[in-house]
């Protein structure tokens, strides 16, 4: 990814959740966004949450068949196998993102409080890409803060940095 930029992904408040409680260390993707390992990635809850919530670093980012991405992740996915094979379905190349770092916001950014910022807010619906400015004018000074461990965002991992096959 370019630099001074950052991905903003909407996940699914349950996922969301498995990321920054550690359990889900691997986010799936049928279409591969640009990202490489260290890039910042911006989470947005959708459903219920619609908030900003937190973000992660990426660590490496693997492309391969779905059932090689199975076998390397399964329970790393936060999915049940069912789900995981609906999810690929008809699907010949799936990406995986694995996650090293995770930072959750000490208060998620709603929704309404995001569309009143200059220029408004409309939600991906899988993902988009932000310069800086947009991230601070997102989430202000937590956003911008997350990778300095200030007291507006709380690091929940630190996991070691691995390398695609």
């Amino acid at each position: 990814m370019k630099a001074g930029t950052a991905l903003l992904i909407s996940i699914r408040p349950n996922f969301a959740e498995q990321i920054f409680s550690g359990t889900k260390t691997v986010e799936l993707r049928r279409v591969c966004p640009r990202v490489e390992t260290g890039d910042l990635v911006i989470v947005y809850a959708s459903g219920h949450e619609k908030s900003l919530v937190g973000a992660f670093q990426v660590a490496a980012v693997i492309k391969s068949t779905p059932t090689n991405i199975w076998k390397r992740f399964g329970p790393r996915t936060g999915l049940k196998r069912t789900d995981f094979e609906s999810y690929y379905a008809n699907v010949e190349i799936g990406y995986a993102i694995e996650i090293s770092r995770t930072w959750r916001l000490l208060t998620p950014v709603k929704l309404a409080d995001l569309r009143r910022q200059p220029g408004g807010f409309c939600p991906p619906q899988g993902y988009r890409y932000l310069n800086l400015s947009e991230v601070f004018n997102l989430g202000g000074e937590a956003m911008m803060r997350m990778n300095r461990r200030r007291s507006y965002v709380r690091p929940v991992n630190a996991r070691s940095k691995r390398r695609s096959e």
